[in-house]
Protein backbone atom coordinates (compact mmCIF):
# COMPACT_ATOMS: atom_id res chain seq x y z
CA UNK A 1 0.00 0.00 0.00
CA UNK A 2 1.89 3.31 -1.20
CA UNK A 3 0.55 6.58 -1.41
CA UNK A 4 2.96 8.94 -2.41
CA UNK A 5 6.45 9.17 -3.74
CA UNK A 6 7.73 12.35 -3.11
CA UNK A 7 11.50 13.19 -1.80
CA UNK A 8 10.12 16.51 -0.11
CA UNK A 9 6.78 15.38 1.58
CA UNK A 10 4.55 18.40 2.31
CA UNK A 11 3.65 18.92 5.60
CA UNK A 12 1.11 16.24 7.24
CA UNK A 13 1.96 13.85 3.76
CA UNK A 14 5.46 12.92 5.52
CA UNK A 15 4.11 9.39 7.43
CA UNK A 16 2.51 8.68 3.78
CA UNK A 17 5.25 9.34 1.34
CA UNK A 18 8.48 7.18 0.62
CA UNK A 19 11.60 8.99 -1.69
CA UNK A 20 12.07 7.95 -4.57
CA UNK A 21 15.22 5.77 -3.86
CA UNK A 22 12.83 3.85 -1.30
CA UNK A 23 10.73 3.20 -4.21
CA UNK A 24 13.29 1.75 -6.74
CA UNK A 25 14.40 -0.30 -3.82
CA UNK A 26 10.96 -1.97 -3.26
CA UNK A 27 10.43 -2.63 -6.89
CA UNK A 28 14.50 -3.82 -7.17
CA UNK A 29 13.25 -6.18 -4.30
CA UNK A 30 9.90 -7.02 -5.74
CA UNK A 31 12.01 -8.32 -8.93
CA UNK A 32 14.84 -9.76 -7.02
CA UNK A 33 12.66 -12.23 -5.50
CA UNK A 34 11.22 -13.30 -8.71
CA UNK A 35 7.50 -12.05 -8.04
CA UNK A 36 5.77 -10.43 -10.89
CA UNK A 37 3.02 -7.47 -10.35
CA UNK A 38 -0.75 -8.17 -11.20
CA UNK A 39 -4.24 -6.43 -10.75
CA UNK A 40 -7.61 -7.04 -9.15
CA UNK A 41 -9.09 -7.05 -12.49
CA UNK A 42 -6.83 -10.04 -13.63
CA UNK A 43 -7.37 -11.57 -10.68
CA UNK A 44 -11.09 -12.05 -10.79
CA UNK A 45 -10.51 -13.37 -14.32
CA UNK A 46 -8.35 -15.99 -12.89
CA UNK A 47 -11.05 -17.19 -10.83
CA UNK A 48 -9.61 -15.23 -7.48
CA UNK A 49 -6.66 -17.69 -8.17
CA UNK A 50 -3.11 -15.47 -7.00
CA UNK A 51 -0.29 -17.11 -8.66
CA UNK A 52 2.27 -18.31 -5.90
CA UNK A 53 5.13 -14.85 -7.09
CA UNK A 54 2.04 -12.33 -8.03
CA UNK A 55 2.10 -9.26 -6.24
CA UNK A 56 -0.61 -6.41 -6.03
CA UNK A 57 0.81 -2.75 -6.43
CA UNK A 58 -1.29 0.24 -5.22
CA UNK A 59 -1.44 3.25 -4.54
CA UNK A 60 -4.05 4.89 -2.91
CA UNK A 61 -5.48 8.60 -3.89
CA UNK A 62 -4.26 9.29 -7.42
CA UNK A 63 -2.00 11.82 -6.49
CA UNK A 64 -1.30 13.52 -10.25
CA UNK A 65 2.31 13.47 -8.87
CA UNK A 66 2.69 9.97 -9.72
CA UNK A 67 3.09 10.93 -13.21
CA UNK A 68 6.58 12.36 -12.30
CA UNK A 69 8.46 9.78 -11.54
CA UNK A 70 6.63 6.30 -10.02
CA UNK A 71 4.26 5.74 -13.15
CA UNK A 72 7.46 6.09 -15.16
CA UNK A 73 9.30 3.75 -12.95
CA UNK A 74 6.55 1.11 -13.49
CA UNK A 75 6.32 1.64 -17.34
CA UNK A 76 10.00 0.71 -17.82
CA UNK A 77 9.99 -2.24 -15.72
CA UNK A 78 6.81 -3.42 -17.30
CA UNK A 79 5.10 -3.78 -13.78
CA UNK A 80 1.37 -3.26 -13.36
CA UNK A 81 -0.20 -1.49 -10.58
CA UNK A 82 -3.86 -0.42 -8.89
CA UNK A 83 -4.50 3.39 -8.51
CA UNK A 84 -7.59 3.99 -6.22
CA UNK A 85 -9.70 7.34 -6.87
CA UNK A 86 -12.08 9.12 -4.96
CA UNK A 87 -14.36 9.90 -7.56
CA UNK A 88 -15.97 13.19 -5.94
CA UNK A 89 -12.50 14.78 -6.19
CA UNK A 90 -11.13 13.45 -10.12
CA UNK A 91 -9.10 16.78 -10.47
CA UNK A 92 -9.35 17.99 -7.62
CA UNK A 93 -7.22 18.13 -4.63
CA UNK A 94 -7.69 16.35 -1.31
CA UNK A 95 -10.06 17.56 0.52
CA UNK A 96 -10.27 14.94 3.30
CA UNK A 97 -6.89 16.07 4.04
CA UNK A 98 -6.60 19.30 4.39
CA UNK A 99 -10.13 19.88 6.06
CA UNK A 100 -9.68 17.06 8.56
CA UNK A 101 -6.28 17.41 9.38
CA UNK A 102 -4.55 20.43 7.60
CA UNK A 103 -2.63 18.29 5.33
CA UNK A 104 -0.68 19.99 2.72
CA UNK A 105 -3.06 19.91 -0.28
CA UNK A 106 -1.83 18.04 -3.57
CA UNK A 107 -3.98 17.38 -7.32
CA UNK A 108 -5.30 14.29 -7.93
CA UNK A 109 -5.38 12.99 -11.41
CA UNK A 110 -7.42 14.07 -13.80
CA UNK A 111 -10.02 11.92 -15.61
CA UNK A 112 -7.80 11.70 -18.48
CA UNK A 113 -5.00 10.65 -17.09
CA UNK A 114 -7.33 7.78 -15.46
CA UNK A 115 -8.35 6.36 -18.74
CA UNK A 116 -4.62 7.14 -19.81
CA UNK A 117 -3.29 4.55 -17.42
CA UNK A 118 -6.49 2.06 -17.97
CA UNK A 119 -5.73 1.89 -21.45
CA UNK A 120 -1.91 0.79 -20.27
CA UNK A 121 -3.33 -1.82 -18.49
CA UNK A 122 -2.79 -0.30 -14.94
CA UNK A 123 -6.43 -0.63 -12.60
CA UNK A 124 -8.56 2.09 -11.81
CA UNK A 125 -10.18 1.22 -9.13
CA UNK A 126 -12.40 2.76 -6.20
CA UNK A 127 -11.58 4.58 -2.56
CA UNK A 128 -15.83 5.84 -2.19
CA UNK A 129 -16.34 9.16 -3.59
CA UNK A 130 -15.75 11.48 -0.73
CA UNK A 131 -13.09 9.50 1.62
CA UNK A 132 -15.78 9.27 4.16
CA UNK A 133 -14.89 7.54 7.10
CA UNK A 134 -17.09 4.00 7.42
CA UNK A 135 -17.35 4.43 11.02
CA UNK A 136 -18.55 8.17 11.19
CA UNK A 137 -21.93 7.67 8.83
CA UNK A 138 -24.48 5.85 8.27
CA UNK A 139 -24.79 2.11 6.32
CA UNK A 140 -27.13 3.53 3.82
CA UNK A 141 -24.59 6.41 3.12
CA UNK A 142 -21.51 4.28 3.05
CA UNK A 143 -23.41 1.85 0.64
CA UNK A 144 -24.33 4.75 -1.90
CA UNK A 145 -20.56 6.45 -1.82
CA UNK A 146 -19.25 3.33 -2.51
CA UNK A 147 -22.28 2.69 -5.68
CA UNK A 148 -21.41 6.06 -6.74
CA UNK A 149 -17.50 5.78 -6.97
CA UNK A 150 -18.09 2.79 -9.20
CA UNK A 151 -20.73 3.61 -11.74
CA UNK A 152 -19.05 7.00 -12.55
CA UNK A 153 -15.72 5.15 -12.91
CA UNK A 154 -17.43 2.44 -14.92
CA UNK A 155 -19.21 5.05 -17.37
CA UNK A 156 -15.72 6.88 -17.12
CA UNK A 157 -13.29 3.83 -18.09
CA UNK A 158 -16.63 1.88 -19.70
CA UNK A 159 -14.76 -1.36 -17.51
CA UNK A 160 -15.92 -3.08 -14.62
CA UNK A 161 -14.59 -1.76 -11.30
CA UNK A 162 -14.04 -4.91 -9.19
CA UNK A 163 -12.38 -3.57 -6.70
CA UNK A 164 -12.74 -0.77 -3.52
CA UNK A 165 -10.28 0.31 -1.19
CA UNK A 166 -11.85 1.59 2.29
CA UNK A 167 -10.91 5.20 3.19
CA UNK A 168 -8.69 5.20 6.13
CA UNK A 169 -8.61 1.47 6.41
CA UNK A 170 -11.83 1.72 8.04
CA UNK A 171 -14.46 -1.17 7.69
CA UNK A 172 -18.56 -0.92 8.23
CA UNK A 173 -19.79 -3.66 10.42
CA UNK A 174 -22.19 -5.16 7.41
CA UNK A 175 -19.57 -4.84 5.00
CA UNK A 176 -19.50 -8.10 3.12
CA UNK A 177 -23.49 -7.55 2.08
CA UNK A 178 -22.94 -3.49 1.44
CA UNK A 179 -19.38 -4.36 -0.86
CA UNK A 180 -21.11 -6.65 -2.79
CA UNK A 181 -24.42 -5.73 -3.03
CA UNK A 182 -23.10 -2.53 -4.64
CA UNK A 183 -20.85 -4.89 -7.38
CA UNK A 184 -17.67 -5.74 -6.37
CA UNK A 185 -15.37 -8.33 -5.94
CA UNK A 186 -12.79 -7.01 -3.70
CA UNK A 187 -12.77 -4.76 -0.77
CA UNK A 188 -9.20 -3.67 0.89
CA UNK A 189 -8.42 -3.05 4.23
CA UNK A 190 -5.68 -2.70 6.36
CA UNK A 191 -5.56 -4.44 9.74
CA UNK A 192 -8.89 -6.85 10.23
CA UNK A 193 -9.31 -9.79 12.32
CA UNK A 194 -10.38 -12.24 9.64
CA UNK A 195 -8.89 -11.65 6.16
CA UNK A 196 -11.62 -12.05 3.25
CA UNK A 197 -12.31 -11.47 -0.22
CA UNK A 198 -14.16 -8.27 0.67
CA UNK A 199 -11.81 -7.13 3.35
CA UNK A 200 -8.06 -8.29 2.05
CA UNK A 201 -5.08 -7.51 4.81
CA UNK A 202 -2.67 -4.92 2.94
CA UNK A 203 1.36 -4.19 3.45
CA UNK A 204 2.07 -0.89 4.24
CA UNK A 205 5.93 0.35 3.03
CA UNK A 206 7.59 2.94 4.70
CA UNK A 207 10.31 5.38 5.19
CA UNK A 208 11.73 3.25 7.30
CA UNK A 209 12.10 0.01 5.69
CA UNK A 210 14.86 -1.46 4.80
CA UNK A 211 15.55 -4.50 1.60
CA UNK A 212 15.49 -7.03 4.43
CA UNK A 213 11.80 -5.73 5.85
CA UNK A 214 10.11 -5.20 2.48
CA UNK A 215 12.01 -8.96 1.54
CA UNK A 216 10.26 -10.25 4.96
CA UNK A 217 6.77 -8.56 3.91
CA UNK A 218 7.11 -10.80 0.93
CA UNK A 219 7.54 -13.59 2.87
CA UNK A 220 4.60 -16.39 3.73
CA UNK A 221 6.22 -16.00 7.02
CA UNK A 222 4.84 -12.66 7.33
CA UNK A 223 1.77 -13.69 6.23
CA UNK A 224 1.82 -16.20 8.57
CA UNK A 225 2.27 -13.54 11.36
CA UNK A 226 -0.41 -11.15 10.09
CA UNK A 227 -3.01 -13.89 11.11
CA UNK A 228 -2.02 -13.34 14.98
CA UNK A 229 -1.12 -9.88 15.53
CA UNK A 230 -3.76 -8.30 13.10
CA UNK A 231 -6.60 -9.27 15.45
CA UNK A 232 -4.84 -7.77 18.02
CA UNK A 233 -3.94 -4.13 16.08
CA UNK A 234 -7.75 -4.73 14.84
CA UNK A 235 -9.00 -4.95 18.84
CA UNK A 236 -6.57 -1.74 20.15
CA UNK A 237 -8.01 0.07 17.10
CA UNK A 238 -11.23 -0.44 17.58
CA UNK A 239 -11.03 0.71 21.53
CA UNK A 240 -9.81 4.19 20.51
CA UNK A 241 -12.90 4.63 18.49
Amino acid sequence: MLHHINNLPGPGLENWSISEEKFILLLDTIEKHGFTTTTFELLKDHNHQRRQKEVILSFDDCPAALFEFAIPELLKRNMKAVFFIPTGEIAGFNRWDVSEQGFSRFSLMNAEQLIYLSNLGMEIASHGKHHLRANKISEEVFYQEILAAKNELEALLQKDIVALAYPYGEVPKNYKTLVSQAGYTFGLSIYQRRSNQFALRRIGIHTRDTESSISFKLSKSYQFMRTFFDPILWIKKATRV
